[in-house]
């Protein structure tokens, strides 16, 4: 009981607090889902690090820790390489072009019928984002009924209405600003927890070690025993996805939008990505302590998911119980709540607005963002119950939105050639869903995944293509050229 209360206490009072301050600036449909213009460089640096960080740095990585520590290299390299390049390039890109979602921003390098294709399909990949930061939600209102509460249905459908409300106050600026609170708390409790832990086990983290090395395992104590699991099924997929697929979703962009500007973007890259790596070590220290305890092991039967969760119910008091959770809650609530803004206002400016053929207003628009919300909720909510491996909803959610990306990335930095970018994307779509549901019979397990066949398609024929087929000049110089012809045409008339 004394868990709840602290989880509750905490983030009713945060979310109550910047929810009102949220609501009072409030004025528009827009402000409920980006916030645009309204946030400093720290709390675009914890919106935005928050936003990839939920499920995929922890449940995601428990869930793998019977792979050892090596699955750090999840958020060593996604801090490493992915946060920094995102807020120094592609957030800045974004906000040259002047719209207001990402299928947005597609469609105007190339054209509006492949928006129409951004906005039908990758909402489907975002969504399966949304499940598994669920599914964390749901291993955290488990641990918190001590264990007597099933993991499925009743957590999943509780994680859902605990989602739902998180966001239906105000939107994007108070998720905004609880992030910020998050961004502390998750760091602080994390690491709390893995300090209470390792002061509570028989021998310290030694004995965690010994088991390993008495069953032949040293390798999972150690981060640099690369493994071809580690290096073919982690490593290289997520530095590669990460930066070719992450950044195709729109919960990505919605902190560039409420940014001031692009300097409150770029400098908190670094910070970010530190943020971002170390963010997921508590989680995996955790998860692989939890699995060389054997009454754990019992316990979790085949869910290794709920390994850290079951760790904390045999060792800690409540109220340490209560501050794992809320710090663990922190970074998946965060990423849910994106994610679900992110579908929903894709969904609502990009498909329900432009159907209806009306003006409407202000009012009406934000409570259609909130029906939209709720709508998609249900959707993740349900799709989240027929999960059962979320790192491999996590690869084929971002081998789906990849070619998008690659082609954007084309159109922005290099050739805008809308034909090559109809074939990748066709072409892609098929060897993603063949990789899917008939891969062939040779394929080696670690290849098994859809993201080797569709990166090397992808990536392939995006060159290939625009090597041979003759193209517009890539957007961002459009734009720099467009702006100096202003500049002398500005020039010109003052003289």
């Amino acid at each position: 009981m004394v868990a709840i209360l602290i989880c509750v206490a905490y983030f009713a009072f945060f979310s109550i607090l910047f929810g009102f301050i949220a609501k009072k600036r409030m004025k528009t449909g827009e402000d409920f889902f980006v916030a645009k213009g309204q946030l400093g460089w720290f709390a675009v640096m914890c919106t935005f690090v928050l936003a990839p960080l939920g499920g995929g740095h922890t449940t995601s990585l428990i869930e793998q820790a019977g792979m050892g520590v090596g699955v750090l290299w999840w958020s060593i390299l996604a801090g490493g390489v992915f946060v920094p390049v995102f807020l120094y390039w592609f957030g800045p890109w974004f906000r040259k072009l002047k719209v207001d979602t990402f299928p947005q921003a597609l469609g105007k390098v190339f054209g509006p019928k492949i928006k129409i294709v951004n906005t039908s399909l990758a909402p489907a990949g975002w969504l399966g984002i949304a499940m598994s930061e669920l599914l964390g939600t749901s291993t955290v209102i488990y641990c918190l009924s001590g264990g007597n509460l099933p993991y499925a249905p009743y957590c999943i459908l509780l994680a859902g209405l605990i989602m739902v409300i998180y966001i239906l106050l105000a939107g994007m600026l108070q998720a905004a600003l609880m992030n910020i609170i998050n961004a502390v708390v998750l760091i602080v409790g994390s690491f709390v927890a893995v300090i209470y832990v390792g002061n509570h086990l028989d021998g310290g983290y030694a004995s965690i070690q010994a088991v390993y090395e008495a069953a032949g395992n040293t390798a999972a104590t150690n981060l640099f025993s690369f493994s071809p699991s580690i290096v073919f099924g982690v490593a290289i997929p997520v530095v590669v996805l990460h930066v070719l697929s992450v950044a195709s979703e729109h919960a990505m962009y919605q902190p560039m939008l409420a940014a001031k500007s692009d300097k409150d973007i770029r400098r908190g890259a670094f910070v970010g990505g530190l943020f971002n790596t170390v963010a997921a070590f508590p989680w995996v220290i955790l998860g692989v302590t939890a699995l060389a305890i054997p009454s754990v092991v019992e316990a979790i039967a085949e869910n290794s998911r709920l390994s850290v969760a079951e760790l904390c119910l045999q060792m800690m008091p409540s109220w340490m119980i209560g501050v794992t959770m809320v710090a663990l809650l922190c970074a998946l609530i965060s990423t849910g709540s994106g994610m679900i803004l992110a579908v929903a206002h894709v969904l609502t400016d990009d498909i329900i607005k432009p159907l209806s053929g009306k003006q409407h207003t202000e009012k009406y628009n934000i409570w259609l963002g909130r029906i939209v919300v709720i709508v998609v909720t249900v959707m993740a909510t349900f799709g989240a119950l027929q999960v059962t491996n979320i790192m491999a909803m996590f690869f084929w959610c971002f081998s789906l939105s990849m070619p998008i990306f690659v082609n954007y990335l084309i159109g922005m930095c290099w050739k805008i050639n809308r034909k090559a970018a109809w074939i990748n994307l066709i072409a892609t779509t098929v060897v993603n869903f063949w990789w899917t549901f008939a891969c062939p019979a040779w394929c080696p397990d670690y290849f098994t995944s859809p993201f080797y066949p569709v990166a090397v398609v992808t990536i392939g024929l995006g060159i290939i293509l625009n090597l041979a087929m003759p193209g517009e000049t890539g957007m961002l110089k459009q734009i720099k050229l467009q702006k100096q012809a202003e500049k002398a045409a500005k020039a010109a008339s003052a003289g």
